[in-house]
């Protein structure tokens, strides 16, 4: 994602890196029969519009972004983590200065062998 943040453009990086929850799923019976952890990292390029005189009313709030998460997945089990990471995008999208969101989900205890597994998805308002 190219443009995180840029001055001349009057974009802003909004970000959420790490985020480690117990969630409900997995595509195999173990996996719904047990809560497993997940780590989100969700990136933001926001307009900046006019100034936020330090108002957080006036910016994108990472702790909404953060409880806007936790509830996507209380909401119940997914099956693949294209689906946790696809409707996390959507619901960043649902801000208005929200212009363009990466989404990586990662499942680190899928396999012995691996620090982690998951996906990477992009979204961009239209």
């Amino acid at each position: 994602m190219n443009d995180y943040a840029n001055a001349a453009k009057g974009l802003r990086h909004v970000f959420v890196h790490g985020l480690k929850l117990k969630a409900s799923i997995g595509i195999f019976d173990d996996e719904k029969a047990r809560k497993q952890v997940v780590i989100i990292s969700v990136d933001l390029v926001v307009t900046e519009g006019d100034a936020h005189n330090d108002q957080i009313e006036n910016v994108v709030c990472y702790k909404k972004i953060v409880n806007d998460i936790e509830e996507l997945i209380g909401a119940g089990h997914v099956l693949l983590v294209e689906t946790l990471a696809e409707q996390i995008a959507d619901k960043c999208l649902e801000t208005d200065d929200v212009m363009r969101v990466l989404v990586k989900v990662e499942k680190p205890e899928a396999f012995i062998h691996a620090a982690s597994v998951g996906v990477t998805v992009e979204r961009v308002r239209h």
